[in-house]
């Protein structure tokens, strides 16, 4: 293990802690963190413009955590090893943007499939159909920035934005109907 991917391993550690002690302190820890949590989830110290959603968190966390236990093969579907780099997109290597992609390549367009995975995500706004953290520490080190990493989870959320790149270097579409 490089001593960079020892940082991005404690990083993930810290965070679960976090996470974990939000818990236990049923939702309390977060707000004694605030500077920290609002620059985490919406690179913004400024935390009273925040501090709604900082209870919505520790619901969500909890049912995050209980649907990742109970629904088959959720641990698998979005495994991420704690030495991954924090990224911003999937890997150019298996995927491209789908040429039938009709909006801006920094958006996820109408589609929120992912982003409600086992639970709705508390910073998904629905109104303004966006993720409020997008591009910030928690959305690179964790799985949305990184989004799809596999084509089973393209599969799975039938993403409209993405293609997979195989190995014979041909390309698999995934359809808005899932047809290929």
């Amino acid at each position: 293990m490089t001593f960079t991917e020892l940082k991005w391993a404690t990083f993930r550690m810290v965070s679960y802690s976090i996470v974990a002690i939000n818990i236990l302190t049923f939702g309390f820890f977060l707000y004694v963190i605030a500077p920290y949590t609002s620059y985490f989830f919406f690179g913004d110290l400024r935390f009273w413009k925040y501090l709604p959603y900082f209870h919505k968190y520790y619901f969500y966390s909890i049912s995050y955590l209980k649907m990742t236990i109970l629904e088959d093969g959720a641990l698998t579907l979005f495994h991420l090893p704690m030495t991954s780099p924090p990224a911003d997109s999937p890997d150019p290597g298996m995927f491209r943007l789908a040429k039938e992609w009709n909006f801006p390549e920094g958006t996820c367009g109408k589609c929120s499939n992912c982003c409600n995975f086992l639970t709705e995500c508390c910073f998904y706004d629905k109104s303004q159909n966006k993720c409020l953290c997008y591009g910030t520490l928690f959305w690179r080190f964790f799985n949305c920035g990184r989004f799809p990493l596999s084509k089973e989870q393209l599969d799975y959320f039938n993403c409209p934005k993405f293609e997979f790149i195989n190995r014979a270097g041909r390309i698999d579409t995934i359809t808005p109907r899932g047809s290929r």
